[in-house]
């Protein structure tokens, strides 16, 4: 414990920025013989991470004004700062299911009503009928999403399809190369996007596991 105290400080500043070489490189050092140290260093850079995974989710935007009125007044940022630093990738991980579950409904509801197709190459949306077509001959390069509208690939798809409120129909010619997905819950919508989310994750930390010179 005495060695979590002396270096506490160290962390906090090599984390914050403020660290000068020499303190890195104390840090580095000691590191490669204390393993309470280095592990606590490891779990603040995934959890770091996670944060920066978030980075582009936005909450709608009464979301802050909401959850600021139902918070306590008494000042509880002594406490919170010990709970970041004695759990800091469940803290992260909580911030993140919050903000992603926020979002991802309020993108759900909000994307109810009109066909909407996203991806590269040619298809023909049909309004009258709802349909969107993959006209025979064309050849999708890259991933088709599809959202209140049924499918139709008479050509190819060479990627994933994601069907949300969406059915899909081949036909005797047409061909999907990657896996077709159908979303028409919200609960499975956001169950897709956290999957999505934690295989970019897994880049992101595992290219994270060194230090700065």
């Amino acid at each position: 414990m005495q060695c979590e105290r002396k270096y506490n400080e160290l962390i906090d500043k090599y984390f914050d920025g403020e660290a000068t070489s020499e303190e890195k490189l104390e840090l580095y050092r000691h590191t490669e013989k204390c393993e309470i140290c280095r592990e606590h260093v490891n779990q603040l850079r995934k959890a770091i991470a996670f944060v920066q995974s978030a980075s582009h989710i936005e909450a709608p935007e009464d979301f802050t004004n909401k959850v600021m009125a139902k918070l306590p007044k008494k000042k509880t940022t002594s406490k919170w700062k010990g709970h970041l630093r004695k759990h800091p990738l469940l803290t992260a991980a909580a911030i993140f299911f919050l903000l992603m579950t926020a979002s991802i409904t309020s993108m759900w509801f909000e994307n109810q009503e009109g066909i909407s197709v996203s991806g590269p190459g040619n298809v023909i949306v049909d309004h009258e009928t709802g349909q969107v077509i993959v006209p025979e001959g064309e050849i999708i390069h890259g991933d088709l999403t599809v959202k209140n509208g049924n499918l139709i690939v008479e050509g190819e798809v060479r990627g994933n399809v994601l069907l949300v409120n969406s059915e899909p129909y081949l036909a005797s010619a047409g061909h999907v190369s990657g896996e077709i997905s159908e979303v028409n819950k919200a609960l499975e919508w956001v169950w897709y996007h956290i999957k999505t989310f934690f295989t970019e994750v897994v880049s992101i930390t595992n290219n994270n596991n060194d230090y700065d010179g």
